[in-house]
């Protein structure tokens, strides 16, 4: 409703004589939109398909509230009503950067919808602590193996501490 509101000046406008770039330029303004495409339909129809970016994570910016998408932008939480748990990053980090970390989890047996919160800290190293209270130290150099060892111990089910610490190459604490 936002964007047709603010594309409401291209009513009454020949679409032959539209530049595409002036309404790619007002798409962008909007950070939320992942995808989109522009479609004229002469003689006198502009169709636009656009695709929301899935939300990921929840992160406090300047003690705001955003949304990090799967475009990589942060979005304001303001904007929109989400219902679902997602979970909450902290430290310093760009999206680009989060979104390499879900990847490598994603990759993994590691449950992306099992984690409640993801720390990134100033040295590169990345915690995350789960659903279940566990707080797993990941080092900052082989996330992908320290991920899949960390998967392994989780599953195992046998777990009795809540940290797990790989920080350490070829050792582990609990």
């Amino acid at each position: 409703l936002e964007i047709e509101k603010n594309l409401n000046f291209l009513k009454n406008t020949n679409i032959f004589f539209l530049d595409k770039k002036i309404l790619i330029d007002q798409l962008k303004k909007y950070n939320f939109i992942e995808k989109y495409n522009i479609i004229k339909l002469y003689p006198s129809k502009i169709i636009l398909e656009l695709k929301q970016a899935e939300f990921l994570a929840k992160t406090i910016k300047n003690n705001e509230s955003f949304l990090i998408g799967s475009n990589g932008k942060f979005v304001n939480i303001k904007k929109f009503n989400i219902s679902e748990e997602l979970p909450l990053v902290f430290g310093k980090f760009t999206a680009e950067k989060f979104l390499l970390f879900k990847k490598i989890l994603t990759k993994s047996n590691l449950n992306y919808n099992n984690i409640k919160e993801i720390f990134f800290y100033p040295s590169g190293r990345i915690d995350i602590k789960n659903k279940d209270s566990v707080t797993i130290k990941f080092p900052k150099e082989n996330l992908e193996e320290a991920i899949n060892i960390a998967s392994r111990i989780i599953n195992n089910k046998n777990l009795k501490n809540n940290v797990i610490d790989l920080r350490i190459k070829n050792h582990l604490i609990l």
